[in-house]
Formats: structure tokens, C-alpha cells, sequence
């Protein structure tokens, strides 16, 4: 027996038999846990969440706090533009070759004497002529005009509205007809879509050049075969406030479908062409007409006008030379792809009957393509294509065996206030289109008369009669699309223009030296 008596306590010992160690420690976790425990462990988890939350918030104060940060500037320097005028040119007197005695046929002279009108928001228009470095006469009444107005002083970025037109009915010898064209802004590059340079057929490039700097202007000339080489297209010399006239028959001579691209370095010039038609010994009308838009996916020609179509067609019907009496759509595609194109003539007053067409145009080539059997009325053209294009539409007006013809050239979209001034011509009418898939309410106020309101549904047009001479301002015009056409039905004669946006007055420039 053993001297040593059990004591009733427990003895925590190292125990070399692992057995056994085991064994103690499933007893103890069989054990219930005490409060004292229960307490210890409590304490433990509330001082570790605790501390996670300091730790939080530790974090979250220090993403507010802002710390020190160095912000370098860049030195710069507001630059407030020098007010200038707005200037526009109207084109001045219809152009012959040669004089009244034939003699001189490699050189302009001026033929009759335009009428000519202009307006300024600001009440204040001074007319400067320029100089006509290729033709004789150069006198003030037949010269081009320089129209400009003084800019707003205390705010060079006030948008002052300007604005000009001019007609001139012609019965000399075989120029006979009506010509009419608005007064336009200097651009570096412009398309003109017209003309023709065949038999009977002539046509000058104008180049009017209002600025203090000469221009220094090249050309580009397409036709119904394609690009057209010549000498001399390159570094013609535009003086300073002075035009340039150039027949196109010198650069591209026998060519039905002319296309003229013009751009100008230097001084920027007012592009424009002048067309006179003579049938055998049958005058056969005379013509002004702009630049063209830009290649464009979209193009709107408002105001085709039809008149006189039966007498017309018995014309056509007279023998070869009176082919360019009907309808056409002249199209010319730039760089190397074909153009698919959509062509909707939509009349004017919602009744008529119009027509529409699909047509694959070969790239780099002009084509005219015909739209035969419209009425007399007045139309819309609309050319939506897969590629940007280049249109212009022409008319033709007869009255018995006499007749005239007009290039109608692609309008483009108007910002909300434009001002328009109508050519002193016959019965004239402002042709409104709406492209857009929005109805549109224009209002025209003139400078003396009542207001007129226009209402122009989504993707349709109208027009309204408005007065010879007279200068509206259209409110509400954005993204419209207008033209002005004048045509006398009793002589068969027609001329039409588009309407151009206002300039945009200067803004200040930061610079950063």
C-alpha cells in the first residue's frame, strides 16, 4: 500500500504517455464553462470589434483629410480679337467675251447694269467696288460690290446680321435673260456645280477677292470623263480687293458637265459662275450661280420651279443644241467609291405629283441625269447617299419660243436667326424646306410691313410671296433649308438663290505660350 493519501485536487503534469494526455484534454472540453470565463471571452470579442472599428474610422479620416497637394499653372493669357466688319460681295454686272464689236474675244466686258440691295441689323452698310483686273469697265455700277458693316465695339462677339442681293434682266444681242444672285462671304474653298463649255455654251469663273491680302488660288476641274488636266491651274494671283475672270473653256473646253473645285491661300476669294446659253442664233437665257456645299451625305435644293413645260417641251423637240432645256440633277462623287443615292422631287404644295428614284453614281466622273415629266409647279429636291456627293439642280422657263435657264444650287442649314434681302426681280417667292423630323414655325419680319408666320411640317416645304427689295429677318429658322426664286412667266425668264447662314462674330481666345 501506498503512504501517500488522495487530496481530492487535480495535479496538471507533463505526461510522457500521449494516451493519457489526450484524454485530459477531451475532459476538459467536455467541461461546462464557467462565468468567469464566459466573462474573459466577452471581454475579448467587444475589445477586437473595438478595434476594427477604430480602425475604420482611422482609415475614413484620413481619405477626408485633405493633405498638401502643389498645383502648377500653366501661365496663360486671354486674347480679345480686334473687331472686324462683316463683309459680303455681290457679283456684279453680267459678263460677255469680247465687246459689242466682237473684238477682244479673250476678255471680259461688262453687259448692262445690275440692281443691287443690301441691309444691316445695325441700320449701317458702306459699298466698296472692286477692282476688275480681267475685264474692261470696273465703273461703279457694274464692278462687284463690297458690302460690309463696322462690328460691335464694346462686344466683338455680338452676331451682327448682313445681308445682299442683286437681279439683272439682260436683252443684248444674244444675252437674253435673268440673272440673280445673293451677296456672299469669301471662303479658302469652294465647289461650283454648273455650266458647260460645248457649242453655244459659255462659262466664266469669277474670283472676287475682298480682302487686303492677294490670294493665291488653285483649281480643280471634273467632267462627264472625269478629273480634267490643264496648265495654268495652280498660283492664280487674286490682287487684294480685286476679281479675277477666267473663262472655264480655257482649262476645260468642250465639256458638258463641268465641276470647278477652288481653293485660295492668302487672301480668301467669293468663287461664282456665270453661264450664257446661244442656240444657233436663239439666245437661250444667262445665269449666276454660287457655291455648291461640301460633299454631303444629305443635300436639299428648295425651290426647282417648273414653268411653262409644254412650251418647253416643244422646244426640246426643235433639233440638236436644245437637249439642256430639260430638268437635271447634276452629281459629281470625289475619291474612288460609287455613291448609292435616294432622289425625291416632293412638291411644294402637298398635291402635285412628284417623283422619286434610285441612282449609282461613278465615282470621279460628273453625271447629269434627268427628271423628266413635272409639271409646271415648284419642287424639293432631297439626295440622300452612302457616300458624300456633290448636287445641283437646273431649270428651265419658256414662254413660247423664248426661254431662259436657272442653276439651282444646294442650300445649307440655317442657324436659328437669318436675315434675308430679295433680289429686286419679278415675282419672287421664298421657298422653305424642312429636313428635319420636327415641324417648324418661321417668322419673317420685314423692315416695314406686317410679320409673316410660316408653318413648315417634318420633311416637307413651302413658300410664301414675299416683296422685291425687302429685308426679312427669320426667326426660328435652324436647321432649315431656304431659297429665293424670281420668274417672270410672261418672257420666260427665272433666276433662283440660296440663303446662306450669318457670320459668327469673334469670341476671346486663351492662350497658352
Amino acid at each position: 500500500m501506498s503512504d501517500i493519501e488522495p487530496t481530492g485536487e487535480t495535479v496538471e503534469t507533463d505526461s510522457f504517455f500521449p494516451e493519457q494526455e489526450e484524454d485530459i484534454v477531451r475532459a476538459r472540453e467536455r467541461e461546462p464553462m464557467t462565468t468567469r470565463g464566459k466573462i474573459i471571452v466577452g471581454a475579448r470579442v467587444a475589445t477586437g470589434t473595438i478595434g476594427i472599428a477604430i480602425a475604420v474610422a482611422t482609415v475614413a479620416a484620413a481619405a477626408l483629410v485633405p493633405f498638401p497637394r502643389t498645383v502648377a499653372v500653366a501661365p496663360s493669357e486671354l486674347i480679345v480679337p480686334v473687331p472686324t466688319a462683316q463683309q459680303l460681295v455681290c457679283p456684279g454686272a453680267v459678263l460677255r467675251l469680247a465687246d459689242d464689236s466682237g473684238q477682244g474675244a479673250t476678255q471680259a466686258s461688262a453687259v448692262g447694269v445690275p440692281d443691287v440691295v443690301s441691309a444691316s441689323s445695325t441700320g449701317s452698310v458702306t459699298r466698296t467696288d472692286l477692282l476688275t483686273a480681267d475685264s474692261e469697265g470696273g465703273a461703279s455700277l457694274t464692278a462687284p460690290q463690297l458690302i460690309s458693316t463696322p462690328p460691335d465695339e464694346a462686344d466683338p462677339s455680338t452676331r451682327i446680321l448682313v445681308s445682299g442681293a442683286q437681279a439683272q434682266t439682260v436683252s443684248d444681242g444674244d444675252i437674253v435673260g435673268l440673272a440673280a444672285g445673293a451677296c456672299r462671304a469669301a471662303s479658302a474653298d469652294s465647289w461650283l456645280v454648273g455650266g458647260a463649255t460645248t457649242v453655244g455654251r459659255t462659262t466664266l469663273l469669277t474670283l472676287s477677292n475682298p480682302t487686303e491680302v492677294p490670294a493665291t488660288v488653285d483649281l480643280e476641274f471634273f467632267g462627264e470623263s472625269g478629273p480634267i488636266t490643264a496648265p495654268g491651274t495652280s498660283g492664280i494671283v487674286v490682287p487684294a480687293s480685286a476679281q479675277r475672270v477666267l473663262s472655264v473653256a480655257g482649262f476645260a473646253p468642250e465639256t458638258e458637265a463641268p465641276v470647278v473645285h477652288v481653293t485660295s491661300a492668302g487672301g480668301q476669294v467669293v468663287a461664282e459662275l456665270q453661264e450664257t446659253i446661244v442656240r444657233g442664233l436663239v439666245p437661250g437665257g444667262v445665269d449666276l450661280t454660287g457655291p455648291a456645299l461640301p460633299p454631303s451625305l444629305t443635300t436639299v435644293i428648295p425651290g426647282l420651279t417648273v414653268s411653262g413645260a409644254a412650251d418647253i417641251e416643244n422646244n426640246l423637240g426643235i433639233g440638236p443644241g436644245f437637249e439642256d432645256l430639260q430638268t437635271i440633277l447634276r452629281v459629281f462623287v470625289p475619291g474612288e467609291q460609287d455613291a448609292s443615292a435616294s432622289i425625291r422631287v416632293i412638291p411644294e404644295d402637298g398635291r402635285s405629283t412628284g417623283t422619286s428614284f434610285d441612282f449609282t453614281f461613278d465615282a470621279g466622273r460628273v453625271m447629269d441625269v434627268p427628271i423628266p415629266e413635272l409639271a409646271d409647279g415648284r419642287y424639293t429636291v432631297r439626295v440622300d447617299s452612302d457616300i458624300p456627293l456633290l448636287a445641283a439642280g437646273r431649270v428651265s422657263a419658256a414662254a413660247g419660243e423664248r426661254t431662259d435657264f436657272a442653276w439651282l444650287a444646294p442650300a445649307p442649314p440655317l442657324t436659328d436667326a437669318a436675315q434675308i434681302t430679295i433680289a429686286p426681280g419679278p415675282s419672287p417667292l421664298l421657298h422653305v424646306a424642312n429636313p428635319t423630323e420636327e415641324p417648324a414655325t418661321v417668322t419673317l419680319t420685314p423692315t416695314e410691313g406686317d410679320v409673316i408666320t410660316v408653318e413648315i411640317p417634318a420633311g416637307a416645304s413651302s413658300r410664301v410671296q414675299v416683296s422685291a427689295g425687302e429685308t426679312y429677318v427669320a426667326d426660328g429658322a435652324a436647321d432649315l433649308a431656304m431659297a429665293v426664286s424670281v420668274l417672270s412667266a410672261q418672257t420666260g425668264a427665272i433666276a433662283h438663290y440660296t440663303i446662306a447662314p450669318p457670320g459668327v462674330g469673334s469670341s476671346p481666345i486663351l492662350i497658352y505660350p
